[in-house]
């Protein structure tokens, strides 16, 4: 049985898929309370692309209706979102992460 990922695992994640999936270029400012939009310069495109790598590399369904600005305002935000998913589509750890 796999293992829920803690909130420890899930900004690491985070920040491995915005450095080498979406080659952020403000890398260097990530931090859990670093503003998506304003300290990390991610547009609303960089934003799904975010959602579909965390739905792919993590293996956790994040339906339509869940997905709110407020959420994606700051990695804290984020992390705080994705530790709040439904029993139903739990993180799970995944092997190499």
């Amino acid at each position: 049985m796999r293992e829920l990922l803690n909130r420890k695992q899930l900004y690491n994640a985070v920040y491995e898929i915005m450095e080498h999936k979406l080659n952020l270029p403000m890398i260097a400012d990530f931090k859990e309370n670093a503003r998506l939009n304003e300290d990390l310069y991610m547009d609303s495109v960089m934003i799904l692309q975010l959602i579909l790598h965390l739905e792919l590399d993590l293996g956790v369904h994040i339906p339509d209706e869940m997905l709110v600005p407020k959420d994606f305002h700051t990695v804290s935000s984020l992390l705080d979102f994705l530790e709040g998913l439904s029993p139903s589509s739990p993180l799970k750890k995944e092997k190499g992460i």
